[in-house]
């Protein structure tokens, strides 16, 4: 709720995962052990002895005005939902901000307590209310989820984040479900039917496939449409338009292609953006040249010199490897991995 908190949402799937994980988390660490001793102990929680749940013990409540926040810049009622509405303001996001100050040793109760006494020394009467509503709401979603199996292979990702959508509308009102989770479960929308998109627009010219991908996000994003484009890195959005364009491209000639690629570099970073983006592509392209001509040069080597002792071929080699890449440092590095590609592989048998 505070200004200074605002983050962009996670994107794709992973937010089935992290949602688990974080529960998890919050139940067993971060608040620390109810049988450890604590000095707030000494306050009542009412996190589960209120029917109502909004009681809060006067300790909280005069603990939580100096705990939260100390400069006090907090939105409003009402900009706390325009900003949740729009995707500006992520209120899973506030809420852990948080739960990471509340006092050392808090259990996962006592921290709610506290987060309980903020909201209502804060925020007065009906606005209170509702927010803490929320709060409670989103307190038994978040114990709900740990019944569910985020690993289980019986389905595919867009069932398994179904299973989320509809264990969430269990808890919220339609319109709350979409204060809260909106932004992230377009996200999750866009991340699903994005591959659909590309194949069936594979053979489209490259500027009627930008137009209709810009399209595609504002459909799918509706009101969060703005804050995802506001928060879009610009190499974010060069890349993008290079996928979509990948297509022409790969008809184009080596010097036509380059001067496209050099228009949109220019168009999204300017020419000085673009004259530093180039040598870093030159560098690259020297350094994948002089491994190709190595990896020739070490399979002729040893194609040519099949009797060396194991120790005479590495000698040779390394001494191959320092004059293509110009020294024992980047030689070494180029060992590593060669190494680190080597596990992959195996990993993966």
């Amino acid at each position: 709720m505070n200004t200074k908190y605002i983050r962009p949402f996670s994107i794709g799937l992973f937010v089935i995962i992290i949602l688990f994980v974080m529960y998890q988390f919050t139940k067993s660490n971060e608040f620390g052990s109810a049988n450890e001793e604590n000095p707030n102990d000494k306050a009542e929680s009412y996190f589960r002895t209120q029917s109502d749940g909004f009681s809060v013990d006067p300790f909280y409540l005069e603990s939580a005005k100096s705990i939260f926040s100390p400069d006090g810049n907090f939105l409003k009622f009402d900009e706390i939902f325009a900003k949740a509405r729009s995707g500006e303001l992520n209120l899973i996001s506030e809420l852990w901000n948080l739960r990471r100050q509340c006092p050392e040793g808090s259990t996962r109760e006592q921290c709610h307590e506290y987060i309980k006494a903020f909201i209502q020394n804060q925020y007065s009467g009906e606005d209170a209310k509702k927010l803490l509503n929320l709060l409670t709401n989103y307190l038994k979603y978040e114990e709900a989820m740990v019944q569910l199996d985020p690993s289980s292979k019986s389905y595919t990702n867009a069932e398994r984040y179904e299973q989320i959508k509809q264990l969430r509308r269990k808890f919220f009102a339609k319109e709350d479900a979409e204060l809260i989770f909106g932004l992230e479960e377009a996200t999750a929308d866009f991340s699903f039917n994005r591959k659909n998109f590309l194949d069936e627009t594979k053979n489209l010219k490259a500027d009627e496939r930008i137009r209709l991908y810009e399209d595609f996000r504002k459909k799918t994003f509706g009101p969060y449409y703005n804050a995802v484009v506001s928060r879009e890195p610009q190499y974010d959005k060069f890349e993008t338009e290079m996928d979509l364009r990948q297509n022409e491209l790969s008809k184009l000639s080596g010097s036509e292609r380059d001067n496209k690629e050099r228009e949109v570099r220019i168009r999204y970073f300017g020419k000085d953006g673009n004259e530093r983006m180039e040598k870093v592509l030159k560098e690259i392209k020297e350094e994948e040249e002089k491994i190709s001509k190595l990896e020739i040069d070490e399979t002729n080597y040893l194609k040519n010199n099949p009797n060396l002792s194991d120790s005479e071929k590495e000698k040779k080699l390394m001494e191959l490897r320092i004059k293509t890449l110009g020294s024992k440092e980047l030689a070494e590095e180029y060992i590593r991995r060669l190494e680190y590609e080597k596990t992959l592989k195996n990993s993966g048998n």
